[in-house]
């Protein structure tokens, strides 16, 4: 019989994009050998520069915030995955800290585990590098934002980014916005 925690971390795991079609009876094996979940309260660093594990993380509850100094780079919530970048690099630290938003737990999964997948599961594995291509992509993009000419330009380019149906809404404090386009608060 299979442990509940297991079965929870099987289908929190087959609600995400990359591990959905792994299909359970490889999954089951991955969440019993090789996952482990850890809860973190408000406020509390679930991932550092701290960090050595070669370990990717996924969201299962609640959400967290990935941080470059004080600066918010990008914002999870269930489903969403972290430290896949740095799984397979040489690096021996994680390079931002992600931090709890509200009570968030997080599946933790081991190299071994994903090695155990990317070998018995091509279309994992294609979704693996899927999912690399767009952080690349998305990293790209941020560059773009932080190196615009102007503040106008960094404006302009948070906005059609963050837009929705043709309209934006900010959400964020002025203060929190210009520290994320690195610019002083006066400019905005």
């Amino acid at each position: 019989m299979i442990k509940k925690s297991v079965v929870g971390r099987v289908d929190a795991l087959l609600k995400t994009d990359l591990f959905s079609s792994v299909g359970k009876e490889k999954l089951v094996p991955i969440c019993e050998n090789h996952c482990q979940n850890k809860t973190f309260q408000k406020g509390k660093t679930i991932f550092s520069k701290n960090t050595s594990e070669k370990c990717i993380g996924i969201i299962a509850d609640g959400t967290a915030s990935v941080k470059k100094e004080r600066v918010v780079i990008n914002h999870l919530k269930a489903g969403d995955i972290f430290g896949a970048v740095t799984l397979y690099n040489d690096c021996d630290r994680f390079v931002n800290d992600i931090v709890a938003q509200t009570e968030c737990t997080v599946i933790f999964i081991s190299k071994d585990g994903i090695d155990s997948l990317l070998s018995r599961s091509p279309e994992f594995a294609k979704k693996y590098i899927k999912y690399l291509s767009q952080r690349v992509y998305f990293l790209n993009e941020k560059i773009e934002e932080y190196t615009a000419p102007s503040a106008k330009d960094k404006l302009l380019s948070y906005f059609k980014k963050n837009a929705v149906d043709g309209s934006f809404v900010l959400i964020e404090k002025m203060t929190e916005l210009s520290k994320q386009l690195n610019l002083c608060r006066a400019s905005l």
